[in-house]
Order: structure tokens, then sequence, then C-alpha cells
């Protein structure tokens, strides 16, 4: 069997600002208010920028669950957290499909996706979501017409409510047959509630539009979605800080969006390539997100 690590991305800081330090059981001491350090000189370069904008304590995070990247079978992850651990789940699972586009192209960019060829797993896949979740939260699940009433009774079956199924418009359309079929123009997404909780902002309609699909040119996964779409139904469904779970990460879009979001991400991804490259893109974000994490602008 393949050897299942966790990955936790470690909190980057500004000079001056260090992490706080150790007890002796290896966990965080919390510095009480009036001890600790006097503050560090400011850089000459950092002036300008520091007179147009102002301090913004970045939440810090110490479950054992925030801002990780696990790899391996998404049910042995699933199986050792907790219950009621996370506020939101949107994921993007196979489709048990056995998917892979019909265009003519010399050279294959994506192989088929693993156990996108049968749908015994969704069952047990909600319930340890339902699981997981916890009281009055949301789960999103990108879904397809063909396989929408094998997910939606899992979920239901599960304990879910289904609230809403969201249809967002993708404006360039997918493959499928070229010469046979309409060209698809949408997908599903499955909206429900663990207990209930109120969506942020206004009431919106379920047709989502204004996020267009990734061009072929940019994609990094075969049904990866606009990090824009992702960063739109987390604003809806969680304050920031909470924590975001995405059972099938894939290329790591859902983390990406989270982490603009200022939420906390948990991945789990199958694939050894696609699980690299969430840790990869991972640690860009986090070395390019390093000073915007401590300062927000006026």
């Amino acid at each position: 069997m393949r050897r299942k690590t966790t990955r936790e991305i470690e909190e980057p800081f500004l000079p001056g600002f260090e992490p706080e330090p150790e007890n002796g059981n290896g966990k965080r001491a919390r510095v009480e208010s009036g001890q600790g350090g006097a503050e560090a000189e400011v850089p000459p370069e950092l002036v300008p920028e520091l007179e147009l904008r102002k301090w913004h304590p970045a939440t810090r995070y110490t479950g054992p669950w925030h801002n990780t990247i696990h790899y391996g079978n998404n049910m042995d992850t699933l199986r050792r957290m907790p219950e009621g651990t996370v506020d939101l789940i949107l994921t993007d699972p196979p489709y048990a499909i056995n998917y892979r586009s019909n265009r003519r192209v010399k050279q294959e960019k994506f192989k088929h996706l693993a156990n996108d060829h049968q749908g015994d797993w969704i069952d047990r896949f909600a319930v340890e979501a339902y699981r997981v979740l916890k009281r009055n939260r949301h789960l999103y699940c990108f879904c397809r017409h063909d396989t929408y009433p094998v997910f939606i009774e899992a979920f239901k079956r599960a304990g879910f409510k289904l609230k809403r199924t969201l249809i967002w418009v993708k404006n360039n359309h997918g493959s499928g047959d070229l010469k046979g079929d309409y060209a698809p123009q949408d997908e599903w997404i499955i909206y429900a509630h663990k207990g209930r909780r109120e969506l942020f902002g206004k009431r919106d309609s379920n047709v989502i539009l204004g996020h267009s699909r990734l061009p072929s040119r940019k994609l990094t996964h075969s049904t990866e979605k606009p990090v824009s779409l992702l960063k739109y139904l987390i604003g809806k469904s969680t304050r920031p800080g909470e924590l975001v779970l995405d059972p099938f990460s894939g290329s790591g879009s859902t983390m990406h969006a989270a982490i603009e979001m200022e939420r906390a991400y948990c991945m789990i991804e199958l694939s050894d390539q696609y699980y690299l490259t969430t840790v990869k893109r991972s640690s860009e974000l986090q070395q390019g997100d390093m000073f915007s994490e401590h300062y927000r602008q006026a």
C-alpha cells in the first residue's frame, strides 16, 4: 500500500514578528500581554509602504487539520478526522464516467482520472463527509446531469438536506460528443446543509455567471475549476479563519481560493502527481502572500 504522509504548511512571518515559543510538549505557548520582545526596527525601504498600509494581525491556526495537504486515499484520512472538524466541504470528485476529452490532439495532456470508472465509493464518502462537517454548515459538490441522482441520493442517505442545485455557466463550452450532441456549457453543483446556516451577502441566483471555464492551455488538471468561482462559494458559506475541506484536491484550486479568502484549508489527494502539484502551489502562494498576510490595504 502507498504510504500516507501529511504536510502542514508553516506560517510565514516577518522579522520582528516571530512565532510564539513552544512549551515542553512541542506546542506553542501563549504569550501574555506585556510579555515578549520589543518591536524590530522598520527597514527604510518599508517606510513608504507602511505609510499607505495598516497592521492587520494574522489569525494563528493551531488545529492539526488546518492548512494541511494529505497524500493518499481520502477515506483513510477522513476516518482519522474527528467528528465536526471542518466548516465547509467544497469538492469536485470524479463523476464515475471514465472522463476523457474527445478532442483530437496529437498527444493527450491528461490521463484518465483515478477512480472515475466506478461509483461504489460515493455512499461511503457521503457518510464520512457528513460526519466530519460541523453542525449548521454547508457542502458543495460539483456534478453532472447524468450522475447527479447517484450523488444526491447518497448525500440524502448520509443525512444532508439538499437546498438547491446550482448551475454554473462556463461561457466557453466543453467537449463530449462533438458531432451528435449539443455543446455542454453548464456544470451542476449540489448545495446541501448539515443543519442550517444562512448564506453571507445578498441573495443570489442559483445560476452562476461571470466565471469562465479555464482555457485548455492554462489547465493543470483536466477538470480544474476557476479560482474565482471557488472563492465566490467560499465567501457565501464561511467566515474568515474557518476551515475548508476538499477531499478531491486535484491541482489545489480550492486551497488557492481558501488562501486568498483568508480561510484555512485541508486538502486530500490520491494522485502523487497532483499531490506534488498542490504542495508546490501552496509554497508559491504562501511565499507570495507573506507580506499581505500581515498588512492589509488601508
